[in-house]
């Protein structure tokens, strides 16, 4: 911890430096995230609150909920940049249920600044975004309202230092040092860094392929267990409204005691935007963690699960958007007593955002 705070005072330094010699001002934005959402499932869970326990977005079963209040600030100039967000929500209750509650409201907390005067190497040191896959908290930045099974499954945050490099317009680098999986808070006792690498190409303004990894752990040391993951991706605009994602992740859990755990998942997500105020997407989804090596299922067996989706998107005015979606999920996780079985629900969302 101190060799961080040491590091962040050094960025402090760096960055007020920087705003000397910065050609222009520091520009400063407020932006707002509102998303309520109910959600309604057609297969009761018995005994459950929230919906099936790998999903953490949307979970109330059966009952309104806020899945994402968020309030942003950030700053910038030529060679520096800070972001700060507070937030609350289902969101934050189940994907930081590990942390201390202060911790919870932190969306994100973070500073960089540029190492070069061309400003293609940044430095960025705090809670920062995750560098693995394309769908993030912000529900109407994705082609879906609720995320795929492989993001539910994959860090939405991560805390450490980020090493960047935007070579050219297509390639991007990003070498990242981290605390663990998913965490704010180191993992208690001993325990050893966490890294992460990114590579991002495109090609063409319609064409984004992206490559980010992750090895480390989520316990600590004395549990001698290790996590080797990996995700890919595709990002295509079509035409005509049409746009195409596609994502892959595998990964395995590595025990001293025990046979190593392998999981992998897909999602390919198919947009279909009719105007500036309607949007459709179809999703087919599977994902298989057989001995529950990451994810978290209702019984004893893994999970090994397939599903389609399908959304409607209605802009309302500037700052509102309706979402509707239908999600079918089918596998022996969503049966208590072991044996396949369906889940159905409907989910319904008023968001609202200002910038």
């Amino acid at each position: 911890m101190k060799s961080f705070l040491s590091f962040c005072l050094l960025l402090f330094f760096h960055s007020t430096f920087a705003q000397e010699t910065s050609k222009n001002s520091l520009k400063w934005n407020v932006s707002g995230f509102l998303d309520v959402y109910y959600g309604y499932d057609f297969v009761d869970q018995i005994g459950q609150e929230n919906r099936l326990p790998f999903l953490y977005n949307h979970t109330n079963q059966n009952r309104l909920g806020i899945n994402l209040a968020l309030v942003t600030i950030s700053a910038q100039t030529d060679f520096f940049r800070a972001n700060l967000g507070i937030q609350q929500g289902t969101y934050a209750r189940d994907n930081y249920a590990n942390e201390p509650e202060l911790f919870q409201w932190i969306h994100q907390a973070n500073i960089g600044v540029a190492l070069d005067k061309d400003r293609k190497f940044w430095i960025d040191a705090g809670v920062l975004p995750s560098h693995i896959g394309f769908e993030n908290a912000v529900s109407t930045e994705n082609l879906t309202l609720s995320r795929s099974i492989i993001a539910e499954n994959s860090p939405y945050f991560e805390t450490g230092v980020q090493l960047s490099w935007q070579k050219d317009e297509r390639w991007y680098f990003a070498f990242l040092y981290l605390n663990g999986w998913q965490r704010i808070r180191a993992i208690p006792g001993r325990n050893r860094p966490s890294f992460g690498t990114q590579a991002t190409y495109t090609p063409k303004e319609n064409i984004k392929l992206n490559w980010s990894t992750f090895i480390g752990t989520d316990q600590p040391l004395e549990a001698e267990t290790m996590l080797y993951f990996t995700n890919f991706y595709g990002d295509f605009k079509l035409g005509e409204g049409w746009r195409l994602i596609a994502g892959v992740d595998g990964g395995r859990r590595t025990l001293a005691f025990d046979f190593d755990r392998n999981w992998w998942g897909m999602s390919a997500i198919l947009q279909r935007r009719f105007s500036e105020k309607f949007a459709s997407a179809f999703r087919f989804e599977y994902y298989n963690d057989p001995f529950q090596a990451i994810a978290t299922s209702l019984i004893d067996q893994g999970i090994q699960t397939s599903g389609i989706s399908l959304n409607g998107d209605w802009r309302l005015g500037k700052v509102a958007t309706f979402r509707l979606e239908g999600r079918w999920l089918t596998g022996p996780v969503m049966g208590i007593d072991g044996g396949n079985s369906d889940n159905y629900f409907l989910l319904g969302s008023f968001a609202f955002s200002f910038n």
